[in-house]
């Protein structure tokens, strides 16, 4: 298989780093600070397409890390046949935070996303920096190095993927409820306007998908997630996931990937550390 052919695949596999974190949603302001609130948990979650239900995993986990600043540290990797067509791909993503308003939203500090396919590694740091209204991003592809600064327009916060779904799930960006929707601005690249787009569902649109699922227990909202296409590796870069009541995201779905369809993600297991440590 060639690589341009298990490329899509692998990014729609690593996709459901940024979809598949447990919490419950609260409207901002009230209850405990963000970072506080998810202080310490882990998950881990399953990675399957057409008929066989594992061929990826991966954990993921949010910790303080001193001086008000969080940590959330995301590693998957590919499992199998699909792990020795990858080379055994591992990837890696860490969000260094901050809070503003009291402690009630998360603002991106430094965003690392690495690959490591085989021997080789190519690795993506975004560091924002607040007071120069400006982000530098600085890519290392087999020992080249690209830089690229980007400006952050008056008013606006670019969240990463990461940061944005803490903040989505606390509540930051309104209430979820079926029939919202939410356009949430990422880091421009390539000299065009990225944004995170969610639309969760009526209620009777919700119960027709409902009803044509196996498992039904605990999809009570259903959330359509549109991200850039080059990441999901489709023609619209759409994910279908499913929302318990209590917004803790129990499974969803890149469809049509190119070559592989669509590929499904499973939540496993959530919990907290126990004692809550350091990385």
């Amino acid at each position: 298989m060639t690589p341009d052919k298990r490329r899509p695949f692998l990014k729609a596999l690593f996709l459901f780093l940024f979809l598949f974190w447990p919490g419950d949603s609260f409207p901002a302001g009230m209850g405990d600070p963000i970072g506080e609130r998810f202080h310490g948990e882990v998950l881990k979650y399953d990675i399957g397409f057409w008929i066989f239900t594992r061929v990826g995993e991966g954990e993921a986990i949010f910790q303080r890390s001193g001086n008000g600043r969080y940590l959330a540290y995301h590693e998957g990797k590919t499992l199998g046949l699909v792990g020795w067509i990858s080379r055994y791909r591992r990837d890696f993503y860490r969000s260094m935070m901050g809070t503003i308003n009291n402690g009630k939203r998360l603002i991106p500090l430094r965003f690392e996303e690495e690959v490591m396919i085989g021997k080789k590694i190519r690795k993506r740091i975004t560091t924002f920096d607040y007071n120069a209204r400006r982000v530098l991003v600085e890519t290392l592809n087999e020992e080249k190095i690209t830089r690229e600064e980007i400006e952050i327009p008056s008013g606006v916060i670019y969240d990463d993927p990461m940061t944005a779904f803490y903040n989505f799930r606390f509540g930051v960006y309104g209430k979820v409820e079926p029939g919202k929707e939410f356009s949430i601005p990422t880091v421009p690249r390539g000299g065009s306007q990225k944004v995170i787009r969610l639309v969760v569902a009526s209620k009777e649109e919700a119960g027709k998908k409902r009803s044509e699922e196996a498992e039904k227990e605990r999809k009570n909202l259903f959330i359509t997630v549109r991200l850039d296409k080059e990441l999901v590796g489709s023609l619209q870069g759409l994910v279908e996931t499913w929302f318990s009541a209590d917004i803790v995201p129990v499974s969803g779905v890149a469809k049509d990937v190119f070559f592989w369809g669509d590929i499904t993600g499973k939540l496993t297991y959530q919990g907290f550390l126990e004692p809550p440590g350091k990385f």
